[in-house]
């Protein structure tokens, strides 16, 4: 799996590089804003897709086929009703504000309106899609979800590979690409997921009861998932509005490298995460907060390792990518939203447990509020500096303010949680290998010249001394057990093919 996600993480840095030669500075920031702006209102399908996950990975764990059964066949309710409430309100918003506040050029305005539809058509297909994926997440199939992963990347690859060769509109034809490879992502899901598990199977009855439960409990995950969602489009509409889509295109290519970082990450710890809420269902709390430990650990641990070594060398990297079709600000955008990733990467974990015991109110109206905030706080600093780094330096640090409180959150609802035990297991370790693993990296990156010899010693030190930091520091001695096993099983299934 490590290396499909690897083939996948550098198809979509290609794939990035291909879209802007062909799309040009202007089309891919008018893209950005356009369709960041239709996943505004996905803020809906985001809690509720959260809520299905749970309740899915809850009733398989504890009432196993027949109670997965009912969580499908009640999501499936869900996500059409949601599909169907929100186009309407979305072409009615979405058409004002496209012609009436965002800056696009004139010129680019029809090819603006068919992305917007398109990028609507392509988010109804996703929210159908969610009781399929739950399916496969709370079986832990992983290996689908990275086949799945691979062949998403390679056709938007050769679809947009395709675009100079045919005589339409760019930027239109790339908003069909990616609503064809949402279509195709629905009908792979749908297939396997049919193929594969007993519960995928539609029933015609109605459980009132689950229903409401379902929807409760996404009733305060939709108050904290709109906070989230107006902070990453707010901000992406408040740089448009003063700054133009350059800068969105500036952001865009941040997202798209942290995106391929943060992919290769979450595959990798995705699969512990139905185990915390089966551990939590089944009266194992205490393997739950051991498992929320290790995610919050490893997942900071590998974006540390594929990060490290980009963000030293982050101009040069970006320069090879992308030529000198470099939006302004891009390389500082790249450096503060990967940092922002590893306080994303921890409340991720926390997250998962708090999901787990279902009970969301706090946690959801704390965060929510946070991000809400933070939009507010974005404009006015816009308002005073007028420097678009200083919107995402604003994000960062109200970030680490909503980490801080999560943590408060969880304690108050698991009583067992000890933030003690966080700080010495988590924030502790994570915080020592970050900063030992730093020395050997940055001393070569201060004495050597810039170019390919510079990164590519910056990139060999960073191999060797990061997994020896945490190896030596991040780890206790279970977790060290446990390496050991996973190396002895790789050296084994080598040997045996």
């Amino acid at each position: 799996m490590t290396i499909r996600m690897i083939v996948v993480m550098f198809i979509t840095f290609y794939t990035s590089r291909v879209i802007l030669e062909i799309l040009g500075v202007v089309d891919f920031g008018v893209y950005n804003v356009v369709a960041g702006f239709v996943t505004m209102f996905g803020f809906f399908n985001s809690s509720l897709s959260n809520g299905i996950q749970r309740f899915y990975n809850f009733e398989l764990g504890k009432n196993g086929v027949d109670g997965a059964r009912r969580v499908y066949n009640m999501a499936m309710v869900i996500q059409i009703l949601l599909a169907a409430l929100i186009v309407l309100p979305a072409e009615i918003i979405g058409t004002w504000y496209l012609h009436n506040k965002m800056v696009i050029p004139e010129d680019r305005m029809f090819a603006a309106e068919w992305i917007f539809q398109l990028s609507l058509v392509t988010f109804v297909l996703h929210i159908i899609q969610v009781p399929y994926t739950a399916a496969v997440m709370a079986h832990e199939k992983m290996d689908f979800f990275a086949l799945i992963s691979v062949l998403d990347v390679t056709i938007k690859l050769a679809g947009v590979l395709i675009i100079p060769l045919l005589s339409s509109d760019s930027l239109v034809l790339y908003g069909v690409i990616m609503a064809s490879v949402a279509l195709f992502n629905l009908l792979a899901y749908i297939w396997y997921t049919k193929r594969n598990f007993k519960e995928v199977k539609i029933e015609k009855i109605f459980r009132p009861s689950l229903f409401r439960d379902m929807l409760s409990f996404s009733g305060w995950n939709i108050f904290g998932t709109l906070g989230q969602m107006l902070k990453d489009q707010g901000v992406n509409l408040i740089l448009n509005l003063f700054f133009g889509p350059v800068v969105n295109a500036a952001r865009g290519i941040a997202n798209q490298v942290n995106g391929g970082l943060q992919s290769f990450v979450t595959n990798i710890t995705i699969p512990v995460r139905p185990q915390v809420v089966q551990s939590y269902a089944q009266g194992d709390i205490q393997r739950s907060l051991n498992l929320t430990y290790t995610i919050s650990k490893i997942s900071c641990y590998f974006l540390l390792l594929i990060a490290l070594p980009i963000l030293l060398e982050i101009n040069y990297v970006l320069h090879i990518w992308l030529g000198d079709n470099i939006p302004e600000q891009t390389s500082i955008f790249v450096t503060i939203i990967v940092l922002n990733s590893f306080l994303n990467n921890l409340n991720a974990a926390i997250s998962g447990i708090v999901h787990a015991t279902g009970k969301m109110k706090t946690y959801q109206l704390c965060g929510g509020s946070i991000s809400l905030v933070s939009v507010l706080l974005v404009y006015i600093a816009m308002l005073i500096w007028d420097i678009p780094p200083i919107a995402l330096i604003v994000i960062l640090c109200l970030d680490i303010i909503r980490q801080i409180v999560a943590l408060y959150v969880l304690k108050s609802i698991v009583k067992e949680f000890s933030l003690g035990l966080y700080c010495q297991d988590v924030i502790w370790p994570v915080a020592i290998v970050s900063l030992l693993s730093l020395i050997i990296p940055l001393t070569i990156h201060s004495f050597m010249e810039e170019g390919f010899l510079r990164l590519v010693t910056v990139l060999i030190s960073s191999i060797i001394s990061i997994p020896t930091s945490i190896y030596a520091v991040g780890l206790n001695n279970n977790e060290r057990r446990f390496v050991k096993q996973l190396l002895k099983n790789a050296r084994l299934k080598v040997a045996g093919e």
